[in-house]
């Protein structure tokens, strides 16, 4: 038996198993303790009536107890399960089983080995007990909280609760107490009997779908379905937004020179609730300024000779001129050309984690950065998405917008806040018939950005495979 256990113990220590403690615990204490109880009582012919063999009995049973207990440990945990046959239980269940494995051994150590009126005991205790209730009050107001509260259910460990203006994940209950630990990564304890008398909001219980609300006013001059479309598309491309439920955006109120919209969306994870929040209110300011929404200002500007927006609108285009003049692809327009071209350039800006372009979808224009960085990222042969290409200030993507009918080989991320002159596929196109010099640039800088995505891809004589290709550009640009 002993060599067996041994060996069991031996091979349960490799795999670390809890239940080589249990074992190891039948081996020392249990097994020894009860063969000396055996052979004092079967071949020396002790009786019970004899003090040594009780004090043996005795250390046989104490040692029963540090055997089942360690059993209990390791097939019961509080915790998370690391063998698949544990059996998980709450805490206040955990300890409640051990402690009433050692009260009822001691019981019977008592009434069955040394032969006490355990009768006479609890009513030696009776009056004690009820000082000593008097007393523990409000201890035992949390302990019977407790086990209400575990009965229950209203919640478990890891779920995220709210109890009046305390807010957090769930990370122990005890005979005594709940833990939360908050988004600050600070533990709240809260006692079980303020837990029975107060509400208690569980975001995770049924659903781990949590919707957020959030109210945003924009002038009354913009309609509002133009608003609304907007906002949702804003919370779509909003990492951690989940397209279905798909986020609704409803007109809440009318206030002086304003509308309220309210944006109701999905998320997975309540703990991602801030970072989400905050990542759609930053595309909400990019996706206005694009729009030209702004927020209400009641003032009104009278008896002036000059149209202001068209002020800036001149500006702007003058600024874009200039610009496209400083750039070497540019070089051989004429300005004339370049002032028309600037005049429906539209100046946009973008904030990080945007997609300007995605794979298979269609480039609404040719995009030259002003200012900020994306990456592009394709598809390689084993469907996995890698980066292939960086892009900095003066660079131009979105080349396939003057390709008729090519779809996007590239998906462009903004990596740092993004300024970008956007010319339109059918200028674009116009100005590379009318200049030859420039469709030859335009060309050259197609097939390189292609052998970029190929090289990428992973496919080989991307030069001969396209070869048909360049020429119908290149007769298509001269």
């Amino acid at each position: 038996m002993n060599v067996a256990l041994a060996e069991g113990i031996g091979r349960l220590d490799q795999h670390a198993n809890s239940l080589a403690k249990f074992l190891e615990n039948v081996r020392r204490f249990l097994l020894p303790s009860l063969t000396v109880f055996l052979v004092m009582r079967e071949f020396f012919g002790f009786t019970k009536a004899d003090a040594s063999l009780r004090i043996v009995e005795t250390v046989f049973w104490i040692a029963a107890i540090v055997t089942c207990v360690s059993l209990v440990n390791a097939v019961l945990t509080p915790r998370s399960r690391k063998k698949p046959w544990q059996i998980y239980i709450p805490g206040l269940f955990f300890e409640v089983t051990r402690i009433g494995i050692i009260l009822l051994i001691a019981a019977y150590i008592l009434g069955g080995v040394w032969a006490v009126d355990l009768s006479k005991v609890a009513e030696a205790l009776g009056i004690g007990s009820l000082v000593m209730a008097l007393a523990l009050q409000d201890t035992l107001s949390n302990l019977v909280s407790g086990f209400l509260l575990l009965f229950e259910g209203p919640f478990k460990i890891g779920d995220w609760i709210r109890v009046g203006e305390q807010e957090g994940e769930v990370i122990e209950l005890n005979w005594r107490a709940v833990r939360l630990k908050t988004r600050d990564r600070d533990v709240i304890i809260i006692p079980n009997s303020v837990l029975g008398k107060d509400a208690i909001y569980n975001y995770t219980l049924l659903d781990p779908l949590h919707t957020e609300t959030v109210d945003l006013k924009f002038s009354d001059k913009y309609p509002p379905n133009l608003v609304k479309r907007i906002l949702q598309s804003a919370a779509l491309a909003t990492e951690g937004i989940l397209s279905d439920p798909v986020p609704v955006v409803v007109t809440k109120s009318y206030d002086s020179f304003a509308i309220v919209y309210e944006v109701r969306f999905y998320i997975l994870n309540f703990i991602d609730l801030i970072q989400v929040r905050d990542d759609f209110m930053t595309r909400v300011y990019y996706a206005a300024k694009r729009n030209n929404l702004t927020t209400p200002v009641p003032i009104s500007i009278q008896g002036n000779n000059f149209d202001l927006n068209a002020l800036k609108a001149d500006d702007k285009q003058l600024d874009v001129a200039a610009y496209l003049r400083s750039l070497p692809y540019f070089s051989a327009i004429e300005s004339e050309q370049l002032d028309k071209l600037a005049a429906k350039a539209i100046l946009q800006d973008y904030g990080v984690g945007e997609k300007l372009l995605k794979i298979g979808e269609q480039n609404q224009g040719l995009y030259i950065i002003r200012s900020g960085s994306v990456k592009l990222s394709v598809k390689d042969i084993h469907d996995r998405e890698i980066d292939c290409a960086y892009l900095s200030k003066d660079d131009i993507f979105g080349e396939m917008a003057l390709l008729v009918g090519e779809l996007s080989p590239v998906t462009a991320t903004v990596i740092d806040d993004l300024q970008v002159i956007i010319l339109d596929s059918y200028s674009a196109n116009q100005l590379i018939e009318s200049n030859p010099k420039f469709a030859i640039e335009m060309n050259y800088f197609i097939e390189e950005r292609r052998k970029t995505v190929h090289l990428a891809q992973g496919i080989e004589n991307s030069a001969e495979k396209n070869q048909g290709r360049n020429r119908w550009s290149y007769q298509k640009m001269e």
